[in-house]
């Protein structure tokens, strides 16, 4: 195969001779004739399709009649499309060259192709206000890799940009967006300054998604006027020729919400029908919108649940916990198809993970109307620990410093008297208090101070914890808040079985760690040991805790 070189020299010969000047040294630029490809090199996955373009002169441009090929087609192969663009499907893994020309074959042009073995990844996109960012960017990809599915999910969002900001950014080229990647391999990086333009082309994205802002949700006039107007500068920057358009429909803003809610008359219901109206019929208009994913149903059906208003940490945002993983099970199965979702985060318990599971499912089935979720009207019954000198309200039990008497007869969250038993073992160092907030639903009072040890000189603290049901399994879910760096707790719970998880403790408003399935011993006990974590590089090997919560798991 000729190298670069000489075919670029070969050019350069056809492109003087094309272009000699007269005796008289004036120049006749009806000569000036060219084409060339835009990217100067292709990099694929086996399996993987691209859309490459060209450019052409200004002057008899529009009458080229493009030819796309590969000068190895066990590597690749090329098709032409619309608009000076082809498209190349990568076959085998190897090195060749993609080459253009105009059918008179007068004028032509080069650019390399690598393709590499390696499991083709799915790659979405979403634009929008930050709403799909909350809904995608914490369990999907675990979800997906749970699947054996690899992800690479990109969320742009200006917070409460809507449809036409989007439209004026992308036509003006503003470099004004947030862009949280999650790569292949789960890393995740955030980019501020960044334009629509740039990372459009810049990844072959599978799956672009759009949504509008959560005050124009349930407005028509955005999706009818502006949603055809991105679409097509969109589509005119994406990669993938087989590139696929969804809606992300928001959801409600909770009850107690202040600005934009003044559009739905305050009413979330009303809210609700007005976003599932105006997203729908934009999906049947003309506009080529090849999927809705529901969340917005998926957090109403969640309201109808014991969680309640509490599917929204804030007037606008998911919860950080059951109402994300809600989300998440709602892409997985709008992207995928799948109705069975068998990931379960370790930060939940298992009645909210069939909660959460239960919602998108619904969603997805339905996706214009409100299910009631049932068969979670009720929560089991939880016991909530609060540790520190600072008392927390019900349903709340306060253990105020390390050296007070055992918690005999803890309440639960139902205000029942239980024979559960809490007391200290093994000593801690000794209390926190930091009025530090969390975004968990806690008050603050329970985030704000803490039992603690220094790993140094207390290499392991613990409770025992009596009264447990012989036989029966449960979940210990624990939350650890400081304001300092390179912390992290290992919580282990030892009974007839035992486990563990870690928690890093660095400026912690919403991470939990849950020990799940332990059954107690026989004699109705269970040890729960504090130790720093693996990764705890603190000065003083820091550890703590701020919260327990024990709940039956049930059958």
């Amino acid at each position: 195969m000729k190298s670069m070189k000489f075919i670029f020299w070969m050019m350069a010969l056809t492109f003087l001779a094309l272009t000699s000047c007269s005796d008289d040294n004036d120049v006749d630029l009806s000569n000036r004739k060219f084409v060339r490809i835009d990217q100067s090199s292709v990099y694929l996955t086996v399996g993987e399709k691209i859309k490459v373009t060209a450019t052409v002169d200004e002057i008899a441009g529009e009458s080229y009649k493009l030819l796309w090929s590969v000068l190895d087609p066990n590597v690749a192969t090329a098709e032409s499309l619309d608009g000076n663009a082809g498209a190349i499907t990568a076959i085998a893994a190897g090195k060749t060259i993609i080459k253009v020309e105009t059918a008179d074959k007068k004028l032509m042009y080069f650019a390399d192709l690598t393709v590499t073995e390696g499991e083709k990844s799915v790659k979405i996109l979403t634009i929008g206000s930050g709403l799909a960012n909350d809904a995608t960017a914490n369990y999907l990809y675990d979800i997906a890799k749970d699947a054996g599915i690899s992800l690479v999910i990109g969320n742009m969002y200006v917070e409460n940009a809507s449809l036409e900001d989007h439209v004026k950014n992308v036509t003006d080229n503003q470099a004004v967006y947030q862009y949280n990647r999650i790569a292949v391999d789960g890393s995740s990086s955030i980019q501020s300054n960044q334009s629509l333009k740039s990372i459009i082309k810049g990844e072959n994205w599978d799956y672009i998604a759009f949504e509008e802002s959560m005050a124009m949700a349930g407005l028509k006039d955005g999706y009818q006027t502006y949603l055809p107007q991105l679409m097509e500068l969109v589509d005119g920057l994406a990669t993938n020729p087989d590139v696929k358009y969804l809606l992300h429909q928001p959801w409600a803003y909770a009850k107690s919400a202040e600005d934009g809610f003044a559009n739905y008359d305050r009413d979330q219901f009303k809210m609700y029908n007005a976003i599932v109206e105006a997203v729908w019929a934009a999906k049947e208009s003309s506009v080529q919108i090849d999927l809705v994913v529901p969340v917005g149903t998926t957090v109403q059906n969640g309201r109808t649940s014991y969680i309640g208003e509490d599917m929204l940490q804030d007037a606008f945002h998911l919860n950080a916990n059951t109402a994300k993983f809600a989300a998440a099970c709602t892409w997985f199965e709008a992207l995928f198809g799948k109705n069975e979702v068998s990931y379960s985060p370790d930060n939940l318990i298992g009645y909210d993970v069939k909660l959460s599971k239960a919602a998108a499912h619904n969603a997805i089935v339905n996706s214009k109307i409100i299910t009631e979720l049932l068969d979670y009207k009720e929560s089991p019954a939880r016991i909530y620990i609060d540790f520190g000198p600072i008392e927390s309200p019900a349903p709340f039990n306060n253990y105020r410093f390390p050296g007070d008497p055992a918690l005999e007869n803890l309440k639960d969250d139902k205000g029942n008297t239980t024979p559960f038993c809490l007391v200290v073992e093994k000593g801690f160092s000794g209390t926190l208090e930091r009025g530090l907030e969390n975004t968990l639903g806690f008050p603050k009072t329970a985030s704000e101070d803490m039992f603690f040890s220094d790993g140094i000189t207390i290499p392991v603290s613990s409770f025992k914890m009596s009264g447990l049901t012989k036989g029966e399994k449960y979940t210990f879910t624990f939350y650890g808040h400081i304001n300092d760096s390179n912390t992290q707790t290992e919580y282990r719970v030892i009974g007839a079985n035992e486990g563990s998880a870690c928690l890093v403790n660095d400026f912690n408003p919403d991470r939990v760690a849950a020990v799940k399935g332990i059954e107690p011993a026989e004699d109705g006990t269970v040890n729960i040991e504090l130790q720093p974590g693996p990764d705890n590089t603190q000065w003083a090997k820091f550890f703590g805790i701020n919260v327990m919560v024990v709940m039956p798991e049930g059958n």
